[in-house]
């Protein structure tokens, strides 16, 4: 391993990369990039925005094709401990392009799943490309659990209509196609796969969105839906849409590998903060490295062996306390740094926004309940 690589996010704490996954070749060709390209560069890029050239170097180390990710059989590894840890290292070293990249895999589970008449057709037109990266999905649905969802589809003699506004659409710009839901007639939900590149569909027109005071680098807009046509070579699948939000719920209730990713980084800074801070500071980086290590080996655990309607509460009340810790870590990295830390570009200021964004990330009426019983005090379920 290089030097370069020792320092990789978590380096010296409970959150490090284990051996194992620090040698497996994803892992690796990731760490480097994260190090010697994200890192340098994540204040400008939060500011000015993610850069094409971040998502090029993201498909030449085969970071797109990560969900068919293969170890070496004598590894011992699974493809999701690897995906894991590349969102943990991408979110450390820059949630802005972590963001964007994430989104592409909406698409890409989506069609993993597809069983309609048009799955295989589907799958060979896409598939190959998003696993190269050589064509860059994002995703329009969490809307969908709305009590009246804002896109809407209406059956044609030749498929769908859908018209409405998507509120957050990431990675506008730096995308080909978007996983684009809509809510159905009979409270079904459809989801399809829409061209949204320069050539793509002009009914997606970009509306603009307000500043964000968090995330702002992730090229997030607001898209209307004007009357985008969609056959039925482009839809993914219908489902009822209780069914589909149970699902969704199940989900994220579990925690998220991308704020462990936030609480390597906060650990991080409270270490290098140290030497100027005070000796308190290394002791608290450590100690924040140590809680997330329990909470990540639990939520994981769970995750790995139990079916996904099991111990709801217990993953609702892992992913709660390791928001709470980010929320923690990261204003200690203000205190830390003192007034420099209100102004942009300043790294502390930016992880105490990325700490309030992953509160609201994923959002589920169950997480928001056990937010509020943690942070109101509650006794601890644990």
């Amino acid at each position: 391993m290089s030097d370069r690589m020792q320092w990789a996010p978590g380096a010296g704490t409970a959150l490090a990369t284990p051996p194992d996954l620090a040698a497996d070749p994803l892992v690796s060709s990731v760490t480097e990039l994260a190090v010697g390209t994200l890192v340098p560069a994540a204040e400008e890029t939060a500011q000015e925005g993610v850069p094409r050239s971040h998502l090029n170097a993201l498909a030449r180390c085969g970071a797109y094709g990560a969900l068919g990710h293969t170890p070496d059989p004598g590894s011992g590894l699974t493809t999701r401990q690897v995906v894991r840890e590349v969102n943990e290292l991408l979110s450390a070293a820059d949630p802005s392009t972590w963001f964007v990249h994430t989104q592409h895999f909406g698409l890409v589970k989506g069609l993993q799943g597809a069983t309609g008449p048009e799955a295989a057709a589907l799958r060979e037109r896409w598939s190959a490309d998003l696993a190269s990266g050589t064509r860059r999905g994002t995703a329009g649905f969490a809307f969908l659990r709305h009590a009246r969802p804002p896109v809407t589809a209406e059956p044609t003699a030749d498929g769908w209509r859908l018209r409405g506004r998507v509120p957050w659409m990431t990675g506008w710009g730096l995308s080909d196609v978007v996983y684009l839901g809509a809510l159905a007639p009979d409270d079904r939900v459809l989801f399809a796969a829409v061209d949204c590149g320069p050539d793509g569909d002009p009914g997606l027109v970009p509306a603009g969105a307000a500043e964000l005071w968090a995330m702002n680098g992730t090229r997030t807009v607001a898209v209307e839906v004007r009357d985008v046509l969609v056959p039925p070579s482009a839809v993914v699948c219908v489902h009822p849409r209780a069914e589909w939000a149970r699902a969704y719920d199940l989900e994220n209730a579990n925690a998220h590998p991308a704020v462990f990713g936030h609480v390597r980084a906060a650990a991080d800074f409270l270490l290098r903060s140290a030497p100027a801070a005070g000796a308190a500071y290394e002791e608290l980086g450590l100690r924040v490295a140590q809680d997330a290590a329990r909470l990540r080996t639990e939520a994981y655990a769970l995750r790995d062996e139990l079916p996904p309607q099991e111990r709801v509460e217990d993953r609702l009340a892992l992913r709660a306390a390791v928001l709470e810790l980010g929320v923690r870590a990261a204003t200690a990295c203000v205190a830390a740094t003192g007034g420099r830390a209100i102004s942009y570009g300043n790294t502390a200021g930016r992880l105490a926004r990325e700490a309030q964004f992953h509160l609201i990330q994923a959002q589920t009426s169950g997480l928001r309940s056990e937010m509020a019983r943690l942070l109101l005090g509650g006794p601890d379920t644990r």
